[in-house]
């Protein structure tokens, strides 16, 4: 008499699905990473552009400062008592030195987007007469 092994209680397909997972499962782990990982990237982008527009508003400050510095070292009249705008507009349409090895020289601030001025002017201080530069951008 033929006697049939004893089966477990796995049909086939079962036992089949217990070795891995389907290929469907498999896309829908991958696309939840996916806009995880787009999701981070984004995040992080937007802490980075600010930094860099920080970055680039110190550094027009500095070049407002610096430029400050030379044309009023040659004795150039550019200056408004309190009033850095007005002062910083005089350096961009431009002044002339008066006093040695600079008279007659151009100080012209140029590279500067108008928009941006009033960002880096936040990183300009201006006390007795002369432009500082605020690496604190007025914030303490």
């Amino acid at each position: 008499m033929f006697r049939c092994p004893q089966r477990s209680g796995l049909s086939a397909a079962s036992a089949r699905g217990a070795r891995g997972f389907s290929l469907l499962e498999m896309l829908v782990v991958i696309s939840v990473i996916a806009i995880m990982c787009g999701l981070i990237i984004a995040s992080y982008g937007g802490g980075h552009r600010k930094a860099m527009r920080r970055m680039v508003d110190q550094r027009n400050a500095q070049e407002i400062v610096s430029l400050g510095v030379y044309a009023t070292v040659a004795g150039a009249d550019f200056v408004v008592v309190n009033d850095k705008h007005a002062t910083v507009t005089n350096l961009i349409n431009g002044t002339t030195g008066r006093h040695g090895i600079w008279k007659g020289k151009i100080f012209r601030l140029g590279g500067i987007d108008a928009h941006r001025l009033p960002d880096a002017l936040a990183f300009v201080k201006f006390e007795a007469g002369l432009l500082l530069y605020d690496p604190a951008g007025g914030q303490l």
